[in-house]
C-alpha cells in the first residue's frame, strides 16, 4: 500500500495552465455568468470580485462575438484541444498554435468538437473523413442534429477555414487583451493558494484523492495506478470536474480540470446527499422509462407523452426533475424543446455511488 501511495504522489501535479482557465472564463461568460452552486459550497469574496471585474471588461460587441464562437464552435473546447495537443501553457502559445495549423487541422478540431457537443449522428466515423476539408464539410452537412442553425454556421466555417481562423484569433486576442489579462494575476495568486490545500490532501490520502476526483476512467484498479496526471484548478468553474484527454497514450499522461471548490463539495456529507437525489430520480419507473427512451433518440415532451401514454403535464414534471439533476439536457429550436439524455452525468452518478460504497 505504501508503494501505491508513493507512486500516486509522484505521478500527480497540481499546476496552473493559463489556457485552461482562459477557456473556463469564456464558459463562465457564455453560460450567463454563475451556475447555481450546490448546497454547502461557499465562494470567497475575492473569487467573486475577480469574476465581477472580468464582466466589467467585456463590452456588448465582444461578448456577442465570444458567444457566437462558443455556441457554434464550442471555442472553449478548441482552446483546450490545442493546449493539450500542442502542450501550450499560455494563451499566446495557444494562439500561435492555432495560427500555425493548416486548414485540415483546424477543420478537424472544429468538426470533431462540434460532433461531440451536439451528439451529431452519422453512418461513418469521423476518423474516416478528418484528413480532407471537403469530406469533413460533407460529413457535417449529412449529420443528424437538432440545432440546424449551428450546423449551418459550422459548414460556413469549414467552407472558409482561413477566414474562420482569422475570426477566432482576432476575437480571442481581443478578449485576452481587453478582459482576461486584467484579472489573470489575481486568478494565478488565488489558485496558487488553493493548490496547497489539494497537495496536502494528495499527500495525506493519495488513494482516496484519486478515487474522489479522477472518476472511474483513472481510478485505482487492482492495487495499481498507471497514469501521470496534471491537475489544473479553476476559479471560474468552482465545483465541476472536467476530464480532458489522455494526450500521451504511450506514457498514459493526461489533464484534469478541477473546480477550486471541489474540495468543499466532494466530501462524504455532500456526496451522500448527491447520491440520494440521483437514486431518487432514477428509482421512479416513469423517469427511468423516459431516460431509456431518450437514450434511443432525442425527443420532445408531446412525443414522450404519446410514446409512454402519460399526460403531457406528468411528462413535464418528470423532465423538470431530471433536468434539475442534469440527467437530461434541453435543446431549444424555433418551435420545440427537445430533450437529450446526459450520459456523462448518469455515468458520474453511478461512479459516485461506487466510490462512496467501495
Amino acid at each position: 500500500m505504501d508503494q501505491l501511495k508513493n507512486e500516486i504522489k509522484s505521478k500527480i501535479r497540481v499546476q496552473y495552465n493559463e489556457c485552461f482557465e482562459f477557456a473556463r472564463a469564456i464558459e463562465f461568460l457564455c453560460e450567463r455568468y454563475e451556475k447555481p452552486l450546490p448546497e454547502g459550497v461557499v465562494i470567497a469574496e475575492a473569487d467573486t470580485a475577480v469574476k465581477e471585474k472580468l464582466k466589467t471588461k467585456v463590452g456588448k460587441e465582444m461578448l456577442k462575438s465570444i458567444q457566437w464562437l462558443y455556441k457554434n464552435l464550442n471555442i472553449s473546447g478548441i482552446i483546450e484541444a490545442y493546449a493539450v495537443d500542442y502542450h501550450t501553457a499560455t494563451v499566446d502559445e495557444m494562439l500561435y498554435a492555432i495560427e500555425g495549423s493548416d486548414d485540415v487541422a483546424l477543420c478537424n478540431y472544429i468538426g470533431g468538437i462540434y460532433i461531440s457537443k451536439y451528439k451529431a449522428q452519422h453512418y461513418r466515423d469521423w476518423s474516416e473523413v478528418k484528413h480532407s476539408v471537403e469530406l469533413m464539410k460533407i460529413y457535417i452537412k449529412e449529420c443528424q442534429v437538432i440545432d440546424e442553425s449551428s450546423r449551418a454556421n459550422v459548414v460556413k466555417c469549414l467552407e472558409a477555414p482561413r477566414d474562420t481562423k482569422k475570426k477566432i484569433i482576432n476575437t480571442l486576442r481581443k478578449f485576452y487583451k481587453d478582459a482576461f489579462s486584467k484579472v489573470k494575476n489575481q486568478v494565478e495568486k488565488i489558485l496558487s493558494e488553493a493548490q496547497k490545500q489539494y497537495m496536502e490532501q494528495l499527500f495525506l490520502t493519495p488513494v482516496d484523492f484519486v478515487n474522489r476526483y479522477f472518476r472511474n476512467d483513472f481510478r485505482v484498479s487492482g492495487g495499481k495506478w498507471a497514469y501521470r496526471m496534471v491537475i489544473h484548478l479553476s476559479l471560474f468553474d468552482p465545483v465541476d470536474i472536467k476530464k480532458l484527454s489522455i494526450h500521451d497514450y504511450i506514457n498514459q499522461e493526461g489533464y484534469l480540470v478541477l473546480g477550486k471548490e471541489a474540495i468543499q463539495w466532494y466530501n462524504d456529507e455532500n456526496q451522500s446527499r448527491i447520491i440520494c437525489q440521483f437514486l431518487k430520480a432514477i428509482s421512479d419507473e416513469n423517469r427511468l422509462t423516459i431516460l431509456k427512451q431518450l437514450s434511443i433518440k432525442p425527443s420532445y415532451g408531446q412525443e414522450l407523452a404519446e410514446k409512454l401514454s402519460i399526460t403531457p403535464a406528468t411528462i413535464k414534471h418528470h423532465l423538470a426533475v431530471l433536468e434539475e439533476l442534469k440527467l437530461v439536457k434541453a435543446s431549444r429550436t424555433e418551435h420545440k424543446v427537445y430533450y437529450l439524455i446526459n450520459k456523462e452525468e448518469i455515468e458520474k452518478g453511478l461512479d459516485d455511488l461506487k466510490t462512496y460504497l467501495m
